[in-house]
């Protein structure tokens, strides 16, 4: 008689990987599927993806079944395996995934499905990255190591290891690299400096006893795989940046994202805690690895495969819970970057490249596609139109990544700020792009941040309270660009506009005169929106009346153009005003500056009942003035605990500065709309909510910090008893 749980299970795994999934498939709880069944093969199966010894089974299955609220199973189509699903009481509207199933031998013969592969426990076949390399160099045509950005094509590294000659090199002419990306931690490693670089230069100078013991396994290890695939050169931050060199060591990071963009293949060490911890599974390169797999027989005459998998957002691999890796600044950069990656993770390897992801426990097929979710971003690099939008999912990402030293949070960002200068004329300030400066600076917590604070205060750093790069944590920039009129892609536009108030100049220094930041897309806006002043070059004007439907409102929704504008380099799009486009070859290094001033206006607002539960995300107040009319919104960055239990107004006012203008629709949609529109203290006007975008200060010496933003109804914050103040922001 046939197992019904053993026939779903089959039938999942049968799935083909064309057409439309079926979704997922009940098994059943956990006591219908390991306590009542009478089956052992599907109760192995089961009780081997929830983490059990099945020789334990009758001592351990009463209580684990209990603890299982419902058992599915899916065919996912990124990977080509049935994945097993739990829910449990804990976190009942999480479905954990627990293993990944492959069919390995079968008496029936289907084609339409890609099958496991039974691996050896501790070594991996040395001819599979090769054989990957090969393939994705064969059938790929050349498109995984193609870089639509021009400029980081032609950056190139100052020094490489040579793996041949063992030394490091100058390396020749348009020559093939490995990239390395690892994890340092607190493992010390053999590393270029000064007094050595001369010495790593001769041949062999890696290869001797003391060299041998003195480089960190991983790299060590790395070397090895470089020639397993055949090339010659590897690039790694310790051996090829001469680490005490201040002014090559800065160039270099600038470097960064052409370096790994421009790679052959960049090596992804994401299991390693470690730079000693290795790259484990290559017989007479590294130490072997211990991966987890079992084998299972369903319907007497079909092989399964089983192994352990992680969720990560889209993704589901055989990977490392919790790696280090994943958690690092300098790594986020390095994975966005690489075009082909090699990736050590779950003591296995996987091929990701711009056409297709293999896996070393299933067989090679053309047909499984990367997971590939930054699309927009990787567009973003090869374009110059500035797309907030996009800039805003790096940040998000990138902000919530932790750093040995907090102070290199600008510093590892310094490739990713090169790269996106193709787009954000000008450059950046601290992280924030000088072309829309005013607008950057009005970037909002997604959740409660943390102040970072330097590891080394003694020594120069960068962390200002005003930047993004000062606090850790994901952030948010509920606004942007409003210059696309119309567009054939999505590109992001909201409700809210910004007008800018004041003029702003970054210092290094506190004596420093200060130099102009040129908000040149502010300065456009000005110069152009709604006037017939001469088009800059490549610029063309068109009456609205020629395309009378507009995808995106017009920056003052009040008294729209009628205007728009055409540029010769992107024909597919419509502008409200022309805007600088940077041309290829523009350089624009980013600057690091502590400090920023301008001239504004300040008042002082009480803090008054919570919006929003400070429960771990955002917190959300409401602002009053002294008679406690309800004036606004403020967001503040860190912990609560100088506020008052809601509607409780404290002891003492806070300062809030002017910093921009807002306007949007009183309306609640669409989404998502202003946190205070729904208010009932606000003060409604007719069809237009008119605000402040004021920013919290505290002083200490005579110099400011940021500790938190917020919007200030227009009519509310001008009655107020305001005073000028020269502004110098730290």
């Amino acid at each position: 008689m046939k197992c019904e749980i053993c026939e779903k299970i089959l039938s999942v795994l049968r799935e083909p990987l064309r057409g439309a999934p079926r979704g997922m498939v009940t098994l059943g709880s956990g006591r219908e599927v390991i306590q009542h069944s009478q089956c052992k093969d599907h109760q192995q199966l089961i009780i081997c993806a929830l983490g059990l010894d099945f020789s334990r089974l009758l001592a351990e299955t009463p209580t684990m079944a209990e603890k299982v609220d419902l058992i599915e199973i899916h065919k996912s189509p990124a990977n080509a395996g049935a994945i097993i699903t739990a829910k449990i009481p804990k976190y009942p509207q999480t479905p954990k995934s627990l293993s990944a199933l492959y069919i390995v031998e079968n008496a029936d013969s289907y084609d339409s499905y890609i099958r496991g592969r039974i691996l050896d426990p501790q070594w991996i076949d040395s001819n599979l990255p090769r054989l990957w390399k090969t393939s994705c160099d064969r059938l790929h045509e050349g498109i995984c190591k193609n870089f639509s950005n021009e400029i980081q094509c032609a950056i190139t590294p100052v020094w490489l290891v040579d793996v041949w000659q063992q030394c490091v090199v100058k390396p020749p002419r348009n020559c093939s690299y490995v990239a390395l990306s690892y994890v340092w931690g607190d493992h010390t490693t053999l590393q270029a400096m000064c007094n050595n670089i001369c010495q790593l230069q001769k041949q062999g100078s890696l290869s001797t006893n003391q060299a041998v013991t003195s480089i960190a396994r991983t790299i060590r290890d790395a070397i090895g795989i470089v020639q397993l695939l055949e090339e010659r050169y590897l690039w790694v931050d310790t051996l090829c940046i001469v680490q005490d060199d201040e002014l090559h060591k800065y160039v270099e990071l600038a470097k960064m994202a052409a370096i790994f963009a421009n790679a052959s293949i960049t090596i992804l060490a994401v299991q390693g805690e470690n730079a000693n911890s290795g790259l484990r599974g290559f017989r007479e390169v590294s130490q072997p690895r211990h991966i987890k797999q079992a084998f299972h027989w369903l319907g007497n005459d079909v092989r399964v495969a089983q192994y352990p998998i992680q969720a990560d957002g889209g993704k589901i691999e055989l990977a490392t819970d919790k790696s280090v890796w994943k958690t690092r600044g300098w790594t986020y950069q390095e994975h966005l970057f690489a075009r082909r990656k090699l990736i050590f993770d779950g003591d296995s390897i996987r091929w990701e490249c711009a056409a297709s992801t293999w896996r070393e426990h299933t067989e090679l097929s053309h047909e499984l596609k990367p997971w590939w979710g930054d699309e927009d971003i990787y567009d973003l690099f090869g374009s110059s139109i500035p797309d907030l939008g996009v800039f805003t999912t790096i940040l998000h990402n990138y902000n919530i990544r932790s750093f040995t030293y907090p102070e290199d949070a600008l510093n590892a960002f310094s490739g990713i700020a090169s790269a996106l200068s193709a787009s954000f004329e000008g450059g950046f300030v601290s992280g924030l792009p000088t072309a829309l400066f005013d607008l950057a600076l009005l970037w909002l917590p997604y959740e409660r941040l943390e102040r970072r604070t330097a590891r080394y205060p003694q020594r120069q750093h960068c962390l200002p309270s005003w930047s993004w790069a000062g606090w850790s944590g994901r952030i948010n920039m509920e606004l942007a660009t409003d210059f696309i009129r119309n567009t054939p892609k999505h590109f992001r536009s909201e409700m809210q506009r910004v007008v800018r108030l004041t003029s702003w100049k970054y210092h290094d220094t506190l004596e420093a005169p200060g130099k102009h930041i040129h908000a040149s897309i502010f300065d456009h806006r000005q110069s152009y929106l709604g006037t017939q002043s001469q088009c800059p070059s490549g610029w063309t004007r068109h009456p609205t009346l020629e395309t009378p439907k507009a995808i995106n409102e017009a920056p003052d929704p009040r008294s729209p153009p009628s205007w728009f504008y055409r540029n010769t380099r992107h024909p597919e799009l419509d502008f409200w005003y022309p805007i600088p486009l940077p041309n290829v070859g523009d350089s624009f290094p980013s600057v690091q500056a502590l400090y920023i001033s301008c001239k504004t206006q300040r008042a002082w607002l009480s803090a008054a009942e919570e919006i929003l539960p400070n429960n771990g995300y955002r917190p959300t107040i409401s602002l009053r003035d002294h008679a406690g009319i309800w004036a606004g919104v403020l967001l503040p960055h860190d912990k609560l605990s100088m506020f008052s239990k809601p509607h409780e107004m404290p002891a003492g006012s806070i300062e809030l500065v002017e910093v921009a203008l807002g306007l949007c629709r009183d309306i609640t949609s669409p989404w998502p709309g202003l946190i205070e529109i729904k208010h009932h203290d606000r003060i409604k006007k007719g069809q237009w909510y008119e605000y402040y975008w004021v920013m919290w200060i505290e002083w200490l010496e005579g110099v400011a910090y940021r500790k938190g933003l917020g919007r200030v109804c227009k009519d509310v914050w001008e009655s107020q008893d305001r005073k000028s103040v020269d502004l110098m922001l730290a």
